[in-house]
């Protein structure tokens, strides 16, 4: 899909959740490589982002139900001849592994990040514009100027903390987009809408288009309708307009 762009959208809250976690963690992965201070500054704020994302979600109960959910529907295919034995073996082995995990009453992500003194300076001091300046917080200066292997043993033990979240969100997201339902479509001047199929229980949208494409979706959807508009906005000053143009894309429904 490389001359492809894709365009998602939630169904419910929880995978909504999942997804802006998906973001935070793949940025901090970019980051993570960087031996900059400047890039060590963005990548402390990922971390405080993510933190607070997993405060004010309960993102161990929404992980356990969906990877049960993904455990239960790989079990079904055990015996399925059409099946790679060894990758299903695998991805259960990997979905046990992280359940186990998350079930654990000791397991809480982001504990350590809590508990660190200059993170929780940093949360403070951050939440002003412009409030990480040296003279704000010069124990963040000193430590942004420590040598490297000093800065990278103290990210390695946060990122180590929210490892569990993360490989058990990719896992999560993977088999739900995986396990889609694909169609191709014409938006008519633009515009598409389609009723929802009874009694299915989509969790994401996917819109899919060529990258030469001069628009871009606006999707919304809930339980019984779907609409997918194609916005036009030649000039970034002005207000983005629904396009008159027949625009073929790819719908899938990841159930």
């Amino acid at each position: 899909m490389a001359n492809s762009l894709i365009y998602e959208h939630p169904l419910n809250e929880s995978i909504r959740t999942l997804l802006r976690l998906e973001n935070l963690f793949s940025r901090l992965d970019y980051y993570s490589g960087s031996t900059d201070a400047i890039d060590m500054r963005l990548l402390i704020s990922l971390l405080i982002d993510l933190n607070e994302l997993l405060k004010w979600s309960d993102i161990k109960t929404d992980l356990i139900r969906e990877l049960e959910r993904c455990q239960t529907m790989l079990n079904g295919l055990a015996d399925n001849p059409g099946v790679d034995s060894y990758k299903l073996k695998q991805i259960l082995g990997d979905i046990s592994e992280y359940l186990a995990g998350l079930r654990g009453n000791a397991y809480q992500p982001g504990a350590a990040l809590d508990n660190d003194e200059l993170i929780t300076s940093i949360k403070q001091k951050g939440s002003l514009a412009g409030g990480a300046c040296n003279f704000d917080l010069p124990a963040y200066h000193y430590w942004l100027n420590l040598p490297l292997r000093d800065r990278q043993q103290c990210l390695r033990a946060w990122q180590e903390d929210l490892s569990l979240t993360h490989k058990s969100v990719n896992l999560a997201l993977d088999m739900i987009r995986n396990n889609a339902r694909a169609q191709k479509e014409v938006a008519k001047n633009g515009f598409f809408q389609q009723s929802v199929e009874a009694g299915v229980t989509n969790k994401l949208i996917r819109v899919i288009n060529k990258r030469s494409l001069k628009c871009f979706p606006e999707v919304s959807g809930g339980k019984h309708r779907l609409t997918v508009r194609f916005l036009e906005q030649p000039d970034l000053k002005v207000r983005p307009v629904q396009t008159e143009k027949d625009v073929e894309f790819e719908l899938h429904f990841c159930i």
